[in-house]
């Protein structure tokens, strides 16, 4: 709901600043695990109003081994793969009880208060089903639709902010730009919501780091009738893949595709480009009902940190792409912490 993300805008930053005051100068940490747990905790206070920061850890572990165990999913026979008595089936199995647990704590809790607490899981609880029996969810239910959202809701922003601090470190130039425009528009003092529309070179920054290295790097649609695509027909039931991966790398629409240039989203340059050269959300009536919470998430997330903190990537630290349902770092990103200077 449009009217209720600005309200979520004060619990993105502290729960940032927190982390930020946490981190010592020179620290050498893996700064995927750290967006991880901070998306986590955000996700959970935000869309559940509950606090999960002390098993943040614990549970992005168990997300870590559910989401290594997807491209097993897409095999043949992975229904039948999925009942061996294997190792990494036993660990994928612990990892989803994990996360159940989570949930259900979250949803007993909710239903022993009764209170609406006008957030996402309130709205769930209150939902009836008018076409039907007339009754509310179940708790399977609920824990179905809440860990949709859990995963999706975390993991991609997670990802986008992963690869931005990696960018930047590598672009000092346009790290120092940043900078500036955060210097400049914040003065000292934590962003707000009222902030986002100031911080347009902090958006610019993410939306290149979100075309070089989306976190939804492919998406599948199905096809529900006969379809006719560029002189092929699709037979209904067609299962088609689309990368913003690679869409998003082609120098027809992106000169010199791999260089990291936040210029591109100038207003004058976007609208020198079709609709879908850039689509990290999708598109259409299934595209990503998360997109505001995502954006302002991850902008506040980059202001607050970045007011305060520089990364640098551990030197011999290799750095590969893992696309599994995100495109992640395949090692982690193990960084060193520098303070900026006031």
């Amino acid at each position: 709901s449009r009217q209720r993300i600005p309200t979520y805008s004060a619990a993105m930053v502290a729960s940032s600043a927190r982390l930020r005051q946490h981190w010592q100068h020179g620290a050498c940490l893996d700064i995927d695990r750290e967006m991880t747990h901070l998306t986590l905790a955000i996700t959970c206070k935000t869309l559940f109003d509950a606090d999960i920061e002390a098993e943040a850890q614990e549970a992005g572990a168990a997300i870590t081994t559910v989401l290594k165990m997807f491209p097993r999913f897409m095999l043949p026979f992975n229904q039948l793969l999925a009942r061996l008595p294997l190792p990494s089936n036993r660990r994928a199995a612990q990892a989803r009880a994990r996360l159940e647990a989570i949930m259900y704590r979250i949803i007993q809790e909710r239903r022993a208060h009764n209170v609406d607490m006008g957030d996402l899981l309130s709205m769930l609880l209150a939902a009836r089903d008018h076409e039907g029996d007339g009754q509310g969810m179940s708790d399977q239910q609920l824990r179905d639709e809440i860990m949709t959202i859990f995963l999706a809701g975390h993991e991609t922003t997670a990802a986008l902010l992963t690869w931005t601090w990696y960018l930047l470190a590598q672009h000092p130039l346009q790290e120092a730009q940043l900078h500036a425009e955060l210097d400049t528009v914040l003065k000292g003092r934590p962003p707000t919501f009222d902030d986002v529309p100031q911080l347009v070179y902090t958006r610019m920054v993410l939306a290149e780091a979100m075309r070089l290295y989306p976190p939804a790097w492919i998406i599948g649609r199905r096809a529900i009738e006969p379809y006719a695509v560029g002189g092929y027909e699709l037979p209904a039931k067609t299962i088609v893949l689309v990368s913003p991966y690679l869409i998003q790398h082609d120098a027809r629409f992106y000169p010199a595709p791999e260089v990291f240039d936040p210029q591109r989203w100038t207003p004058e340059a976007e609208a020198g480009r079709p609709k879908f050269a850039y689509f990290p959300f999708g598109g259409g009536a299934r595209q990503c009902i998360g997109e505001g919470f995502a954006w302002m998430e991850s902008m506040l997330i980059l202001a607050t940190l970045a007011q305060q903190w520089q990364m640098r990537l551990v030197p011999g630290h290799q750095v590969a792409l893992q696309p599994l349902i995100t495109l992640r770092p395949k090692y982690g990103m193990r960084m060193i912490l520098t303070r900026r200077a006031a």
